[in-house]
């Protein structure tokens, strides 16, 4: 993104500036005019403070007080990405995460596991595009090109290898199902179908193991959609 075109006229970060939103940090690899403009600009567009801190291989986010970090990916391989989200996310109180010059961001799909990244900005991005996606995300919302959730949901969405399963389901255990989606304990369970605790246990590791399932939860869900 050229900051200098587009911020040339704004002043960079002040010291007296009056704060109304969000905290901010920029996390860059270089501290330098270009990000001190950037930072100016979030200020004015957002009345906020935006701080900047460079990062280092020894970066930690004690001392960081900030709701959102925006992470400037210039120079970042994916490995030293995802063991910086991976620190990000261990700390206390850890921010929102906004990825910036993002060169590939089909590459770097991974940090959509990541709870706290927010939005990711592709390198190509212009300033006033930016602002308007921070903003958004200020706002509580997310933002991430198009092209990634889909490689995402591509990769990562599967059907569930037991949704044909339902057929192979005795008639005592689709009761046991049924009554599992009601939130039933195994003794409730039990006390219905007039049978011991073990037997019910006994059926649902049959259960489990025909649908695919690992646990209450698993198996819950797959019976409201498949019963």
């Amino acid at each position: 993104m050229n900051l200098h075109k587009e911020y040339a006229r704004l002043k960079v970060v002040s010291q007296d500036h009056v704060c109304k939103g969000p905290a901010v940090t920029f996390l860059t690899s270089s501290v330098n005019l270009q990000s001190s403009i950037f930072a100016g600009h979030i200020e004015e567009e957002f009345k906020t403070r935006c701080s900047i801190v460079q990062r280092v291989p020894s970066f930690s986010l004690d001392g960081v007080k900030a709701d959102y970090l925006l992470l400037d990916c210039i120079g970042l391989f994916k490995a030293d990405l995802d063991q910086l989200l991976r620190d990000i996310h261990a700390s206390t109180n850890s921010p929102g995460i906004i990825l910036l010059n993002v060169d590939d961001p089909n590459e770097f799909d991974f940090v959509l596991h990541w709870e706290k990244v927010l939005g990711l900005m592709p390198a190509k991005c212009e300033p006033g595009v930016i602002m308007e996606r921070l903003g958004k995300i200020f706002l509580g919302e997310y933002w991430f090109p198009r092209d990634v959730l889909h490689n995402f949901l591509r990769q990562h969405r599967r059907p569930k290898r037991w949704m044909d399963s339902s057929a192979n389901l005795t008639q005592r255990e689709r009761q046991i199902l049924e009554l599992i989606c009601e939130c039933r304990t195994n003794a409730d369970i039990a006390e219905v179908l007039c049978v011991s605790e073990h037997t019910v246990k006994s059926h649902l590791y049959k259960v489990y193991k025909k649908i695919g399932c690992k646990n209450r939860l698993e198996a819950s869900s797959w019976a409201s959609q498949n019963l």
